[in-house]
């Protein structure tokens, strides 16, 4: 999704700040070592793929949660819901990002790794995920991923679920 040039400059006037600090390192506890805020999409492939991190983390002792917008929540298994942040529109502004409120909440949670399972840009995932400075931002490949991942998923495994997990699971250890 291309900015238009007033939003282009309303977001840099805006956000200028924002980043700048982007060379800020955490220093992560033992219980946020590993920790992982995985990002859900909208679509339908949401829910398989939820399906599947839940299946596959069963055993896990990392501190994982989903962020899921709250309207979709009951759409899920009952077992997501213990690991869920909830959003909703109140924490989206009218750029379309994350409020300042929101992104200090997840920033206080000091997660290590965050993955963005949009297969789409979204400019709320996506700025979340380079607002927080986790040590691995993941996200899928589009036109300007590279400004907001530092790992970048190949768009070929998008069809297939299982290799979408296999690829992360190479990046961060679930």
């Amino acid at each position: 999704m291309e900015y238009s040039r007033a939003e282009k400059i309303k977001y840099w006037w805006r956000y200028k700040d924002y980043f700048a600090g982007q060379s800020q390192k955490y220093e992560y506890s033992a219980m946020q070592k590993g920790s992982i805020l995985i990002v859900l999409p909208d679509g339908e492939v949401a829910f398989d793929l939820a399906n599947l991190f839940l299946e596959k983390i069963q055993n896990n002792d990392n501190k994982i949660n989903f962020l899921v917008k709250d309207a979709l929540i009951n759409f899920y298994p009952k077992e997501l819901s213990e690991f869920a942040l909830l959003f909703s529109y109140k924490d989206i502004n009218s750029l379309g990002v994350p409020t300042h409120e929101f992104v200090e909440k997840i920033k206080e949670m000091k997660y290590e790794n965050m993955i963005d399972l949009n297969i789409n840009f979204s400019r709320f995932s996506s700025f979340l995920l380079r607002a927080c400075h986790p040590k691995v931002r993941m996200g899928f490949s589009y036109d300007n991923s590279k400004k907001y991942y530092n790992v970048i998923l190949d768009t070929n495994y998008q069809r297939d679920l299982e290799g979408t997990f296999t690829m992360i699971q190479q990046f961060i250890k679930i």
